[in-house]
């Protein structure tokens, strides 16, 4: 039986799919996704959705914050903070008060709680992410966290840079009959 002579457009397209199985982009998209399954995974063991680990962080890291201040940090709308606050103040993990200086804001607080809870699913982060990252050395790991800093920084400037006009453009479409 005979080979079957080679197309250039089946040589073309198979050097086009070799290429994108191994660019960048589609690398750390991909790798991207399994990394969230796998760090979805450790936090939702201990009853916390990525999100609200975030946000028992933020609380942990910076202390109190009133729900403003944790949704621009977080860059969530309100509607979306409240449907992660509620359920993590109805199992003990952090309180929500009204703020004595300014009763229309409420503060947010960790509890001792919500401290052991973010410290267990912190901990399972960490596992996730050694078994994750295994087959690099120190220094390779070092390295990535170095390129992704500066790819996050990149992405933060250009996210800061467009706000004003996705602002604006939110703007007009809300005010336009």
């Amino acid at each position: 039986m005979a080979a079957r002579p080679t197309t250039h457009k089946a040589a073309a397209s198979h050097g086009l799919i070799e290429e994108r199985a191994t660019s960048e982009g589609l690398l750390l998209a991909l790798l991207g996704q399994h990394a969230m399954r796998r760090l979805r995974a450790a936090h939702t063991k201990h009853k916390l959705s990525p999100r609200q680990f975030h946000l028992l962080g933020l609380l942990h890291d910076h202390g109190a914050l009133t729900q403003r201040e944790l949704g621009t940090r977080m860059d969530v709308d309100p509607s979306i903070l409240v449907s992660l606050l509620n359920p993590l103040e109805a199992d003990g993990y952090l309180l929500r008060e009204r703020d004595a200086a300014d009763r229309r804001r409420h503060v947010v607080t960790i509890t001792r709680r919500g401290e052991q809870r973010l410290e267990r699913a912190a901990q399972a982060q960490r596992d996730a992410e050694d078994e994750i990252l295994a087959g690099l050395s120190k220094t390779q790991r070092a390295q990535l966290r170095r390129l992704l800093l500066i790819l996050r920084e990149e992405f933060s400037a250009e996210a800061h840079a467009n706000r004003p006009a996705i602002a604006a453009t939110t703007h007009r479409l809300i005010a336009s009959p």
